[in-house]
């Protein structure tokens, strides 16, 4: 019998709405996503979207330790669920349209701990805040392959951060480099989940997400493991800016604007780094080979996208070197 007595707590906070999950309670897999953000945002087009992503990755698995949510319901705000649910929520909230879906598992404290230690090296008042602090428990990790620090810290106590957050940590590639992850089979798992979203469900991939967190169970075949984060896998999540792709011309030019408009997930052409090169490389030919496979029974035209999709990407790359 559903539990009606533990408050639902905010895990986090975007422009499209606001994330909630009960806190140690059996029901601690479900996320909600309430609609009460920005205007223009949608969970119905991320409902929409999401369900796309999830019968594009059955009809086409990626073979890399790529993660999707389960969608499960979309929730208006004059339905029934919200009558025993509404006084579980703060003060003040109204019923809304809200999104249910899977949770994704949060990093476990002895990982987060570690990833303050990196961040507020020096500054043992703001690591120990953190470490101790209940809004920074829900802990993922995004790891940006496209981006490199432009400030380093120099020594443990130079550190530059009066204020972090554990929520959506963002992981550069020079720190991943130096904690000995494997960027390669990241951006490989990224060329897969873009060419599935492209070319499987037929969407620009606008705005999503990636995220490395704990697979749902240890015992997967397809997860990742490393002495820093233990054993995880890469999540890929928030559809809402998310929109329909033609299959010509137009629909071109649409994924290479999500490409560069995205967070710098991917990695990027015409950095002028050889390592950064080399990872672009890697990314470009296993994003080819996932859309031969997707595409095996499309049209040649159709086909030829994912390459003049590369060719764009690379183009906008090297005019963005060149200003």
């Amino acid at each position: 019998m559903p539990d009606y007595t533990t408050q639902y707590r905010c895990i986090g906070k975007g422009f499209c709405g606001s994330v909630w999950s009960l806190e140690g309670h059996q029901d601690q897999t479900t996320a909600i996503k309430r609609e009460d953000g920005g205007p223009g945002r949608s969970v119905t087009n991320d409902c929409d979207m999401h369900m796309r992503v999830l019968l594009s990755a059955h009809r086409h698995p990626p073979s890399t330790p790529l993660s999707i949510p389960q969608c499960h319901e979309l929730i208006q705000p004059t339905d029934a669920w919200w009558q025993p649910r509404l006084h579980q929520f703060p003060a003040g909230y109204i019923a809304c349209r809200a999104l249910i879906s899977e949770r994704i598992p949060k990093v476990p404290r002895p990982i987060s701990d570690k990833i303050v230690d990196l961040f507020c090296a020096g500054n043992t008042t703001l690591a120990d805040f953190v470490k101790e602090n209940p809004d920074d428990d829900a802990c993922l990790i995004r790891p940006y392959l496209g981006r490199r620090r432009r400030h380093k810290q120099q020594s443990p106590s130079a550190s530059r951060f009066q204020r972090f957050s554990l929520r959506n940590v963002p992981l550069h590639l020079d720190q991943m480099e130096a904690l000995g992850l494997d960027t390669t089979l990241y951006a490989e798992t990224m060329a897969d989940a873009l060419a599935m979203m492209h070319w499987g469900a037929h969407i620009d991939a606008n705005d999503v997400e990636f995220v490395l967190a704990p697979p749902r169970t240890v015992d997967s075949s397809s997860v990742l493991q490393s002495e820093y984060l233990g054993v995880h896998c890469m999540w890929i999540l928030d559809f809402d800016c998310c929109r329909q792709l033609s299959m010509d011309e137009a629909g071109i030019e649409q994924a290479c604007m999500a490409f560069f408009r995205n967070d710098p997930f991917f990695p990027k052409p015409e950095t002028g780094g050889a390592a950064d090169e080399d990872l672009w490389q890697v990314f470009k030919k296993n994003f080819l080979m996932a859309s031969r496979r997707i595409m095996e029974e499309a049209s040649e035209d159709e086909r030829n996208l994912a390459v003049k999709l590369m060719e764009r990407i690379e183009d906008e790359g090297h005019l963005g070197r060149r200003s």
